[in-house]
């Protein structure tokens, strides 16, 4: 058996407007700051063995709280990226659909294979963290392993222990600093938690 602990990364500037920020360095806004803490709190007297985090600074820094508080050193996991938005980085889908057209009808009409352009298609984002996924759980039985990410990433994921497809991907919703917690046992999944926000009220 092993139990995941996903945490998505606090607030960031681009959340609060709308801007797709896979691979560029978002900044925690000062309530994703506050959140971090919040959650590291939330987290004190939980047991977890390991920490990952994408190496991504919004995700790094909601880590390190959690880190701190914990005394545990962080694994950073260039797998748990955020998808790579390539050009459209820092767009709002307004922008994208204003500016780029065939681009945004393409987006649309092919789903899971649409390639933004010099980025990533869903399926192959999927592949990359469903590998890592289960490689963490080919290696760490009996472990508690803490992930921080990006929402995607935990869709991703969650989609991948219950289906190993990409198929249910957009049907989670993850917020920002929410707590998920899945337990696998003998390839089976079940999620305990799911986008739990109630250590931020």
């Amino acid at each position: 058996m092993i139990k995941f602990i996903f945490i998505r990364h606090g607030l960031t500037l681009d959340n609060e407007s709308m801007r797709l920020s896979g691979f560029i360095d978002s900044k925690l806004s000062d309530i994703g700051k506050n959140q971090a803490k919040q959650t590291s709190i939330r987290l004190k007297n939980e047991k977890i063995d390991l920490i990952y985090s994408s190496p991504l600074k919004r995700a790094m820094n909601t880590a390190r709280e959690i880190s701190r508080i914990k005394n545990i050193s962080i694994n950073v996991c260039d797998e748990f990226k955020e998808m790579n938005f390539g050009d459209f980085e820092g767009l709002t889908f307004q922008e994208i659909e204003s500016n780029y057209k065939e681009e945004y009808e393409r987006l649309k009409n092919e789903s899971f294979e649409y390639s933004f352009p010099n980025g990533e298609n869903m399926i192959g984002f999927h592949d990359r963290i469903s590998n890592k996924i289960d490689d963490i759980i080919k290696n760490n039985d009996g472990k508690t392993v803490l992930i921080v990410s990006h929402a995607g990433v935990i869709r991703a994921c969650l989609s991948h222990l219950i289906s190993k497809d990409h198929t249910y991907h957009w049907n989670f919703k993850i917020d920002n600093c929410s707590m998920t917690i899945v337990e696998v046992v003998d390839d089976f999944s079940v999620i305990h938690n799911l986008n739990n926000t109630e250590h931020l009220r």
